[in-house]
């Protein structure tokens, strides 16, 4: 490979004398002003490296184990290239920056991961460093199984040692698209980035913590930060760089500020910069505009539980298609999840909880389409015990569809309207559980100009009167309003004033953990049951995702109000009991979890031969539904078969559910004959039977 002052690579004969003389001798000038040094070609491709920080010594080959290279600054010296792999010794630490250079290319990226037993190797950057670990203008990489920190020395006043901080940092200035980044599997914790706000009043700055920096200033330390800039601001290139395909997943970020993960453009609004307005958006069709494309985001642990500083969880803007997905975001400060300048981003199954004010930020709420985002869809949430709920705050213009989310327990707003007029909203088929506030969904002034139309939602307070605010271009349809009384707003002629019928509310189940990953099945104790008035009473409405909160196909009948679809479609349902006879326990009767119904649950006490019996009567033959209730407290599956009469008609899987005392719900279309029929759940593995609390049947 020849490496090239850009950063990028060019195809060459990596063994040639020739080519190994240049890059030797070669100065990578990487960033702008900024002389890395002498960058040492890497063997031929597809070469394993090895790094030992306690037994390993530069002087060897490090392309085996017994023979690992020692230091960072050996690794930051050498330039790799396609297929490399880097591979770090576990229980390893290293103090200073982790800086390598080259690329990888399409399908062959370089990867930097860990190789032996123990914990994670260690980069941590003491705030020595800006970025503990860096790549800039480079591409195809993976950066896998690492342990990163970026913590300043504390000075003894709070806040003073914030600064420039970042855990993992991936950049470029060199005009030209990078594509393949993979981050999975790494601990980012406890990084002491500053916190410099877009505006607000200068009035407010505290040390570490700063308003009106604008744009480009703002918003880009923490744990994760994917952004790019421009070799001179007074007079930048007439092309952006651009990131493209990239994948954070599996990760914990915990204690890092401004925000565990940042996604930005840049734009030129420093001063003394000239103006490129890629990284911000003054219309829909905006031709100034240049985001980066192809940001997934999942199956990741984000606290800032730690940090009085710590805000966002995950901030990204200036990003066309984007997914936000299985993420457990914890006690961040101002937003849990915020999209930006952003377009077509889905937002789904992720769980937000509380989020509270911190480091002067003026929000507290869990999911936030905010400024000029368009094609936002944000589904399959569970999002509880906030200040706000959901946020929608679309200044200038954006579009988004609210569908298909538990939204609870909320302190303040469980949805809060705050968008300009020229931004519309569908909200639908929602689950709003109002026990925290004297709000339901509420805005005011001139955010009231919006267009939202509110179709379909279950809207149930514990508290009497919780707004639910109303304007000339809001819409109220076919809403379910419920709990203590509410004002039912004047135009919902299909407004239906009753009580849901919730299986178990309030939710009473643990939320999720870096382990569990997001607690979603804790939402199904907000199911209705099969009579419930909300069954069958909403409208269609097109283009709806196709499923439901649990994943029940729409629709079953006509629409059913809520975030959860009954799959019969709202037949009469009889529900029988595990622990009342005639059913059938070969395990105990135990009541030591909570949260189940009736007097107990079958506990097949995780033997294999256990199973739970019921017997059903049908008063003719044909197909009916059967919703299986069960906790699983472990981390694995639990499929039992389901045998109708002595013959096994399919298998079911019974889930982790997050703890014993999360109860979750399994739906199947079965054949009764007329009369008595013997429903049972056999376990098939050894791990045993799910606890069984009790079986709904919706008979022909």
């Amino acid at each position: 490979m020849v490496t090239h002052s850009n950063g990028h690579s060019c195809a060459a004969p990596r063994f040639a004398s020739l080519s190994r003389f240049m890059a030797w001798a070669a100065v990578a000038i990487l960033a702008a002003g900024t002389v890395v040094g002498i960058a040492a070609p890497a063997q031929a491709v597809n070469t394993t490296y090895y790094v030992d920080s306690a037994s390993g010594a530069d002087s060897n080959t490090g392309l085996d184990q017994s023979h690992p290279w020692k230091s960072l600054s050996k690794v930051n010296a050498t330039t790799f290239g396609a297929g490399d792999r880097i591979l770090l010794k576990a229980g390893s630490a290293w103090t200073g920056q982790l800086w390598p250079k080259g690329s990888g290319a399409a399908g062959s990226p370089i990867v930097i991961d860990s190789y032996g037993s123990g914990a994670k190797p260690r980069i941590n950057g003491a705030g020595t460093a800006a970025d503990a670990v860096r790549l800039f203008n480079q591409q195809y990489w993976t950066i896998r199984n690492l342990e990163v920190t970026n913590t300043a020395p504390s000075t003894g006043t709070p806040g003073a040692n914030l600064g420039d901080f970042r855990g993992i940092h991936v950049g470029g200035n060199n005009s030209q698209t990078l594509d393949g980044f993979v981050i999975d599997a790494v601990n980012v914790h406890d990084v002491t980035g500053q916190v410099n706000w877009i505006g607000g009043d200068t009035a407010d700055n505290k040390p570490g913590i700063t308003f009106q920096t604008g744009w480009d200033a703002s918003k880009k330390t923490g744990g994760i930060v994917f952004d790019t800039t421009v070799p001179n601001t007074a007079a930048p290139p007439s092309t952006p760089t651009i990131l493209n395909d990239v994948t954070i997943q599996n990760s914990r970020i915990s204690n890092t500020s401004f925000a565990g993960i940042v996604v930005k453009q840049y734009t030129g609004s420093s001063p003394g910069a000239v103006s490129t307005g890629w990284g911000t958006r003054t219309s829909a069709t905006d031709t100034r505009f240049k985001p980066h494309t192809n940001f997934t985001i999942r199956g990741n642990h984000i606290t800032q539980a730690g940090t009085a500083y710590g805000c966002n969880g995950i901030y990204l803007t200036d990003v066309r298609g984007g997914t936000i997905e299985r993420n457990v975001v914890d006690k961040t400060g101002t937003s849990g999840i915020e999209t930006y300048f952003a377009d077509n981003v889905t937002i789904q199954f992720n769980e937000v909880f509380g989020t509270s004010k911190k480091a002067g930020g003026a929000d507290s709420n869990g999911i936030d389409p905010d400024k000029g985002t368009t094609g936002q869809v944000v589904q399959y949430n569970y999002v509880h015990g906030n200040g706000d709920g959901i946020l929608l705050c679309q200044f200038a213009f954006g579009n988004v569809v609210l569908r298909y989310n538990v939204i609870t327990s909320n302190t303040r707003y469980q949805i809060y309207l705050h968008s300009d007029a020229a931004a519309r909203a569908q909200i639908y088929n929602n689950t709003l559980y109002n026990d925290a506030s004297n709000y339901l969904i509420y805005g005011y002034g001139k955010y009231l100009a919006s267009t939202y139309a509110i179709s379909n939602n279950i809207l149930y307070s514990t508290r009497a009167n919780a707004t639910l605010s109303t304007s000339s271009t809001i819409t109220y349809r076919n809403n379910l309003y419920g709990g203590a009384t509410l004002a039912v707003p004047g135009g919902d002629s299909g407004a239906v004033v009753a009580n849901p019928q919730f299986v178990s509310a309030p939710i009473n189940a643990p939320s999720g953990t870096p382990d569990t990953g997001p607690a979603l099945a804790a939402a199904y104790e907000l199911k209705v049951a099969a009579g419930s008035p909300a069954v069958n009473a909403g409208v269609s409405i097109a283009g709806n995702g196709g499923r439901d909160y649990e994943g029940n196909a729409l629709y079953n009948g006509a629409p059913d109000i809520g975030a959860f679809e009954q799959p019969s479609g709202g037949g009469s349902a009889t529900r029988y009991e595990a622990e009342t006879s005639p059913a059938v326990c070969t395990g105990t009767i135990d009541a030591n979890w909570s949260g189940y119904s009736g007097s107990g649950f079958c506990n097949g006490d995780n033997a294999a031969g256990a199973y739970a019996q019921f017997t059903v009567n049908a008063s003719t033959a044909g197909t009916a539904t059967v919703s299986v209730r069960f906790a699983n407290g472990s981390t694995t599956d639990r499929p039992a078969d389901l045998v109708v009469n002595g013959s096994t008609v399919q298998t079911v899987s019974l889930p982790g559910t997050g703890a014993w005392s999360t109860w979750g719900t399994k739906t199947a279309t079965i054949s009764l004959a007329a009369g008595s029929n013997t429903i049972r759940l056999s376990p098939t593995t050894t791990g045993g039977l799910a606890n069984i609390d009790y079986l709904d049947v919706t008979t022909p």
